[in-house]
């Protein structure tokens, strides 16, 4: 396949490629130098957020023997700093990700109320078949942890190749033959998604612009990762003209774990994508002859970079303005694809979601990273208690070992009799030894840990109430429950618009330009959450033109989403009111609004249950008379009480005044 018109091939051992890639491994190594400096801190967060020890000697030591059956006293870290993380994470993905649909746009320039549904529903399309709740969920808790989350995207266009043996009739030079088959292996390329794609990017991971701070990251000259790829991949981009240089690059294949990114903690195990699989068989494609054995090639490291550029200043076009263009290099060495990005939002496509609100720093500090040292202080409090109840439970006995015989004093077994030796007999037992009297010093540190514990809510806004626990005090009415509830969440609610401004709305404004510039399908698609009505068609066509226009994407406000229960009693209490207002009850879609409540109350069928009562066109119903699927009112005897073709007194339910004809059927 010839390579897409806009991948610009830059050939391996050209000057131009040569000064490329050492541009691009300049701002590599420059990202890497400044961004390393939160590493260690990030490693540490990593940890905390795994509730990870480090064991000293003699914890090693506790540890064999406890291996060996015997009790010993345990080290542990307090996770309480973890459990503040998922509660804050619990209340910002409700606030985020609680909304129906996720992504909600409106139109500022005239757009008709079905082309923002048919945006909304595509919107929620990508959402569902895109997979993308999966990083939204991730990009979230990395801000939590580390204090910051980036979140990647690309428009991608998946496929897949079915394969299928297949019988069809033998043909002799074109003429087919009667009652003869043979079985063909036939091969499909079937689309199977078009839309945006999101991934997450480890911290560690990023390569931004580090002469900016990484809230305005977009002011940047160039933003880009690492990354790992199977050789299967990269031998399909190959095919669909995406990359090259791939022969060269097969001759530079790295066979050890040397790689330009950090591994974070040893507690957080990485996939072992770099581990090379060996094989003693006739392999062909993949493989490298080395010392008789064939060893299959691994994955390939990848940094993935957009750079703004001057075209001209970089050898590839004559433009003088500014353009972003994406590249990407192979192992360090070989770069595999070059192209402008042709995007018409203009915008990296890294999106950056902070904790911390700090508008100057380069990289900000995480939930876990500030109350990290209240943290240790309760760990060290809990422990040392822990050490100290210990010890009391043991017995400290002074004794007197030429008078008692010792091995019946260390006998662990319980309702143990302790003899006295033959020179002790007749001598006061109480003088051969003496429990030593020992005091509780850390009686108030489980106190001072809650103390503790209240100081790291005050911080971080994290109250009890927000984790679902009710301060304690007597009885609460709901009313100063959900008061108290609503005031924890003020904290939250302010780190929620912050988010929401710096790091979602970018991100859904981009997912909206990319889709309307890139979206050539046509598909029937259900309406997306608030543009559902009850008792008709959900569903809208989807078309390039029913999407275009201008649109804001409907930030988010920080609060969170009325509780569905609660909402469905509000609308029966209204619905209770309404009755002793005919006036207003007259105006009002009843059936509508049974069916909202039901739905509310978690009842998705409640429309099944409905009688239609459309009317039919006279034209119709004379026509479905006519075939005999209409039954007349009253049923086919003419009504009840009527006797056969419709002779006899009128009874219930017939129409008076209309005459019949035998023979007929009804006239007049």
């Amino acid at each position: 396949m010839a390579l897409k018109p806009e991948v610009v091939e830059l050939v391996l051992g050209t000057q131009q490629h040569t000064q490329i890639l050492a541009a691009l491994q300049q701002r590599e190594r420059m990202s890497e130098h400044y961004m390393s400096e939160r590493y260690q801190t990030w490693k540490k967060m990593e940890e905390r957020f795994r509730a990870y020890v480090n064991l000293t000697e003699n914890d090693k030591t506790r540890k064999s023997l406890r291996d060996d059956g015997k009790p010993q006293y345990v080290t542990i870290d307090v996770p309480y700093s973890y459990a503040m993380l998922l509660t804050a994470h619990t209340y910002w993905t409700s606030v985020f990700l609680g909304r129906n649909p996720v992504l909600q746009y409106m139109g500022i320039a005239g757009q008709a109320q079905q082309q923002e549904q048919a945006l909304e529903a595509l919107m929620q399309y990508q959402m569902s078949a895109g997979n993308m709740m999966l990083p939204l969920y991730l990009w979230f808790m990395d801000a939590g942890k580390y204090g910051v989350g980036v979140l990647g995207n690309t428009w991608c266009e998946e496929y897949v190749i079915a394969s299928q043996i297949m019988e069809v009739p033998a043909k002799y030079y074109g003429i087919t033959i009667p009652g003869k088959t043979k079985k063909v292996r036939q091969v499909q390329k079937l689309q199977t998604y078009q839309g945006n794609k999101l991934f997450n990017i480890r911290p560690q991971d990023f390569r931004p612009d580090p002469r900016v701070p990484l809230s305005r990251h977009q002011d940047g000259e160039f933003s880009g990762r690492m990354t790992e790829i199977g050789w299967n991949t990269i031998l399909k981009r190959q095919a669909e003209g995406w990359y090259y240089n791939i022969e060269e690059l097969q001759k530079r294949l790295k066979v050890d774990r040397s790689w330009l990114r950090d591994t974070g903690s040893q507690q957080l195990v990485l996939p072992a994508s770099m581990d090379t699989l060996y094989y003693r068989g006739q392999l062909q494609d993949g493989i490298e002859n080395k010392g008789g054995e064939q060893k299959q090639k691994s994955f390939i490291e990848l940094f993935e970079v957009t750079v703004e550029l001057v075209p001209r200043d970089w050898g590839l076009g004559e433009s003088t303005y500014p353009e972003k263009w994406a590249f990407t290099v192979a192992n360090d060495e070989v770069i595999v694809n070059a192209m402008p990005t042709g995007a018409y939002h203009g915008k990296f496509e890294n999106f950056v979601l902070e904790y911390e609100i700090e508008g100057y720093a380069l990289s900000k500090r995480s939930m876990l990273e500030i109350v990290d040292p209240m943290n240790e202080v309760m760990s060290w409090l809990f422990n040392s208690h822990m050490y100290n109840v210990r010890k009391m439970i043991n017995d400290q006995i002074v004794v007197d070992p030429s008078r008692i015989t010792m091995k019946d004093l260390t006998d662990p077994v319980s309702g143990r009799i302790i003899r006295l030796k033959p020179e002790a007999y007749g001598s006061d037992v109480r003088t051969t030894f003496t429990q030593m009297q020992m005091v509780d010093i850390t009686q108030s540190h489980l106190k001072d840990a809650a103390g503790v514990a209240d100081m790291m809510q005050r911080v971080l806004g994290v109250t009890e109430n927000v984790m679902g626990m009710v301060n304690p005090g007597g009885r609460k009415t709901a009313t100063e429950v959900r008061t108290s509830s609503s005031m924890s969440v003020n904290r939250l609610k302010t780190n929620c618009e912050y988010m929401s401004a710096g790091g979602f709305t970018p991100m859904a404004t981009v997912l909206l330009q990319n889709t309307q510039q890139r979206y050539d399908a046509e598909k029937k698609l259900r309406i997306a959450g608030r543009g559902q009505m009850p008792g008709v068609d959900n569903f809208v066509m989807v078309t390039p033109d029913s999407i275009a226009g201008q649109y804001d994407f409907i930030p988010v406000d920080g609060t969170m989403p009325i509780d569905r229960f609660a909402q469905a009693n509000l609308w029966k209490e209204l619905a209770m009111a309404v009755r002793s207002m005919p006036e207003v009850a007259a105006q009002l879609d009843w059936p509508s609004i049974m069916t909202q409540i039901a739905e509310l109350g978690g009842i998705k069928n409640f429309n099944q249950f409905r009688v239609n009562t459309r009317v039919v066109p006279d034209g119709q119903a004379a026509a479905q008379a006519q075939a005999g699927n209409v039954v007349p009112i009253g049923g086919p005897s003419g009504g009840p009480g009527k006797g056969p073709a419709g002779r006899g007194p009128a009874g219930p339910g017939s129409i008076p005044g209309a005459p019949v004809v035998p023979g007929v059927g009804p006239t007049g």
